[in-house]
């Protein structure tokens, strides 16, 4: 009966730990979005390059040059509507 309650402790232990390893995954402190990975890591909707947080990063490319016509940066937007433009000059 002893080894039967302490095999039922275990099991109990472990599911526990498997449950609380899950929750971690969902944890919103850490939404830090991948640049080259096909995922919206960070849950707002955009994925890697076409994150403005990936902005500037070398997987996306470039820094975006607001007058060229050109998606620099890869991150879906040229020019004067990407963000990265904004009070550039070349954007009034």
């Amino acid at each position: 009966m002893k080894a039967r309650n302490t095999t039922i402790l275990i099991l109990a232990f472990l599911f526990g730990m498997a449950t609380l390893s899950s929750c971690k995954e969902d944890d919103p402190s850490d939404n830090t979005e991948l640049c080259n990975d096909g995922i919206d890591n960070d849950g707002d909707g955009f994925i890697d390059c076409a994150d403005f947080d990936c902005s500037g990063n070398s997987a996306c490319g470039t820094a975006e040059i607001c007058s060229d016509g050109i998606d620099n940066d890869l991150d879906g937007f040229i020019d004067c509507d990407d963000l990265d433009c904004d009070g550039d000059p070349a954007c009034p």
